[in-house]
């Protein structure tokens, strides 16, 4: 599997989630007396209910099921493929530890971002992503700053691919390298499915090094 079939994948599985989001809101809107995936269907009597439309409950709950088989498979793929990254690099750590440690700037973690959607701007990217962000903790300063699960990293403060440099160990360590020069702010780079971000993240300052709270795995093209 590649990045643009991964990529593929993620925005398949939101588009499944946003789908039954709208059916659990059918279910459960006051049109439908709250009924939700298991509100009964037949009044005390035993009688289908004339207060609620039945057929097209019933169309919504079984939608609901067929698209959680959906989601479980298409997750599962893509936890396979990230399972696949794993093994075949080594992550880098960085300092993810809970814990109660603040810099004061959490208002700047939280600055709206507006996306840039420029195609070439959009392939550059994806020519140089060389990180994906596998983990990361509620309420870290990456989950404040705006960085999600499943977003691929082309730049990490002024560290990226050089040419046609594709070492993953190099890059690893520049970042590494740079994480022990303690900064006040990290300037990420990100491509999330076709638009690119730019974030600032405050990393904590603990007693054993920086906590940004994420966790980074090398990625490059794997074979399918």
């Amino acid at each position: 599997m590649e990045i643009n079939e991964f990529n593929e994948l993620v925005k398949q599985r939101e588009c499944i989630e946003n789908e039954i989001k709208e059916n659990l809101e059918f279910l459960e809107s006051p049109e439908n007396k709250n009924i939700g995936m298991n509100g009964k269907l037949i009044d005390s009597e035993g009688f289908p209910r004339n207060d609620i439309d039945i057929y097209k409950i019933r169309i919504a709950r079984n939608k609901i099921i067929c698209l959680k088989n959906d989601y479980l498979n298409i997750n599962k793929k893509i936890e396979e493929y990230l399972h696949e990254i794993h093994s075949s690099k080594p992550a880098i750590r960085v300092e993810r530890n809970k814990g109660n440690y603040s810099n004061n700037n959490e208002d700047l973690n939280s600055i709206n971002i507006k996306p840039i959607t420029n195609k070439e701007d959009i392939e550059f990217a994806k020519d140089n992503i060389f990180a994906l962000v596998d983990e990361i903790i509620e309420n870290s300063p990456s989950h404040k700053a705006g960085i999600k699960l499943n977003d691929q990293i082309f730049e990490f403060a002024d560290i990226k691919k050089e040419g046609n440099n594709t070492d993953m160990n190099n890059i690893f360590k520049k970042i590494s390298d740079y994480m022990k020069q303690n900064p006040s702010k990290i300037q990420l780079k990100i491509l999330r499915q076709e638009s690119i971000y730019h974030y600032n993240i405050f990393p904590d300052k603990t007693p054993t090094g920086l906590y940004i709270g994420c966790h980074l795995a090398p990625i490059t093209k794997l074979s399918s």
